[in-house]
């Protein structure tokens, strides 16, 4: 069972500061794409491959979760589960479609690229390489199938790592497949069924480093001749320009699995939907040292984020968008009182006071597990927090006395003022640098720009509660920032605005993500003015 109790307690929680499969095939393939959209977070538009790619996944894996009937010979199981097929394609081409439809930002026509004809070409290409196994298993009398935590299944419950925040008025069914004396097709069929992602199960389904500091999430896990095979699924035929990192992400995915279960990975490979095409990749994981090195190149990246950037790449690499523009095309936007230039809005300060009141680990606004704290100078009191999960993990061991916070973030969460601590901060008993009044802390920003790029996401919560988080990227002729909304704070105006607008916030919460400036919308006191 590859996923483990997150550190986070709510699914929205997706920490940028991990290192994960995608953030180190985008390092080593382009370091600036990388920066723009894992550190700024600034991506291109949605595509519907991109989609439909996540959505053929899914599809498939719905149809490995199901038990199979009693069947006589391989060719009635084949036929079985290939009369699954067109039900399971209009399903992800009709949620592909919405997905597509609904985006904030999109490029490509949907209707041109994909139909059910060919959804369902790729799943039938999928079920081949699934099938495969079954016939091995079947050759091979059988094989392990009795684990602690089962491959999911339609007829039996969910498994959740934390079971106390499951919806417990759900009641799911539990049917347990009964093996015969002598192997069956349909014994064969549920022995090979690798573990998928259970789509029932709103947590994160993840692995997570012991030291949270890495987290990856596989597609399929072979266990059933008792070697643990990772699997992932791609939607191409293996000769795409990002068909180089598969070495890369599932090695990573492997080392991870080392590090977080008994067992170990033994075997990797790539399965191609396209073409039904099964690459056997060698295992050749890094050490945690190298890997941790990786993780702290990326920690120290120090550019700033200005678009378009000084040195572009030449987009060669895949996946490059904003990192291979030399101009952009928007007009360098005109920007009026009260607005300010973003690059004007205050990033550090230094703060005296008595430390006290040590809390957390406990959520923050991403659901995040944060430690805190509170300072206080005189009368007025401020909240000390990390800004990103083990930012400032020395944030109990300061003495609970008079000190000196210094290169601290300040901003603002539900109306009162917030320091965010990092790798570039600390608290000492004393400094001479120049100290903020606590009452004098920067808390809100009024800023203009084009909107370069914008997206929304919805989900749900370890607990089954639903969330929404919409984001857009505010660029000013020069510097660029995240400007993000949630629940109730996502109105009419948000949902209408798209990249090429230009738009003011007055009243905008400050708030730091990545040590970047992050503004955040308060449905009560932030004013969206979309200008001509």
């Amino acid at each position: 069972m590859p996923a483990q109790i997150p550190p986070e307690s709510q699914q929205i929680g997706r920490a940028r500061g991990r290192l994960s499969a995608s953030s180190l095939t985008t390092f080593l393939r382009c370091e600036k794409q990388w920066f723009l959209n894992y550190r700024v977070g600034l991506r291109g538009p949605s595509s519907p491959r991109q989609i439909m790619g996540t959505k053929v996944e899914e599809a498939l894996c719905s149809i490995i979760m199901h038990r199979a009937p009693k069947v006589d010979s391989l060719e009635e199981l084949e036929e079985w589960a290939l009369g699954l097929v067109e039900e399971h394609a209009e399903n992800a081409l009709n949620d592909g479609k919405k997905a597509f439809d609904s985006a904030l930002w999109s490029t490509g026509n949907f209707d041109n690229l994909f139909d059910v004809d060919i959804v369902s070409k790729l799943l039938r290409n999928g079920l081949s390489l699934l099938l495969e196994e079954v016939k091995e298993c079947y050759a091979a009398g059988g094989g392990e199938h009795e684990f602690e935590i089962p491959a999911p299944c339609w007829d039996n419950p969910p498994h959740f790592t934390q079971p106390d925040k499951a919806n417990s008025m759900i009641k799911w069914k539990d049917e347990p497949h009964e093996f015969s004396d002598n192997i069956t097709w349909q014994d064969a069929w549920e022995i090979a069924r690798p573990w998928v992602k259970d789509p029932r199960n709103p947590e994160p389904q993840r692995m997570y480093h012991p030291d949270k500091w890495a987290a990856g999430e596989c597609d399929l896990v072979f266990r059933w001749d008792g070697k643990v095979r990772i699997v992932d699924i791609k939607l191409g035929d293996g000769q795409g320009k990002f068909a180089a990192s598969l070495d890369t992400q599932l090695n990573f995915y492997a080392w991870l699995w080392n590090e977080t279960h008994q067992s170990k990975c033994e075997a990797l490979e790539g399965w191609y939907m396209t073409n039904g095409y099964r690459k056997l990749v060698e295992l050749k994981p890094l050490s945690t040292q190298e890997y941790l090195d990786y993780h702290n190149a990326m920690k120290n990246w120090s550019d700033s984020p200005t678009i378009p950037l000084a040195s572009p790449c030449n987009g060669e690499q895949g996946g490059c968008y904003w990192c291979s523009m030399k101009n952009l095309p928007y007009k360098v936007p005109e920007i009026t009182a009260p607005a300010e230039k973003l690059s004007s809005i205050p990033s550090r300060v230094n703060v005296s006071g008595k430390l006290q009141g040590a809390w957390g680990p406990l959520p923050n606004h991403y659901g995040e597990l944060v430690l805190g704290a509170m300072i206080k100078s005189g009368q007025k009191m401020v909240t000390l927090e990390e800004a990103q999960p083990g930012s400032y993990p020395a944030m109990h061991d300061s003495p609970q006395d008079d000190v000196v916070v210094t290169g601290a973030l300040p901003g603002v969460w539900r109306g009162q003022p917030r320091l965010y601590l990092d790798e570039n901060s600390s608290i000492d008993t004393n400094s001479d640098l120049e100290l903020t009044r606590m009452g004098m802390l920067r808390t809100k920003a009024n800023v203009e720009g084009v909107i370069l790029s914008c997206s929304k996401r919805d989900g749900k919560r370890s607990d089954g509660r639903p969330w929404s988080m919409m984001s857009f990227h505010l660029w000013d002729g020069k510097a660029v920032a995240e400007v993000v909304a949630f629940g109730s704070a996502i109105n009419g105006t948000m949902l209408s605005l798209k990249p090429g607008m230009k738009v003011k916030l007055t009243s905008a919460e400050l708030g730091w993500r990545e040590g970047l400036v992050q503004l955040r919308i308060d449905s009560r006191t932030t004013r969206i003015e979309i200008k001509d």
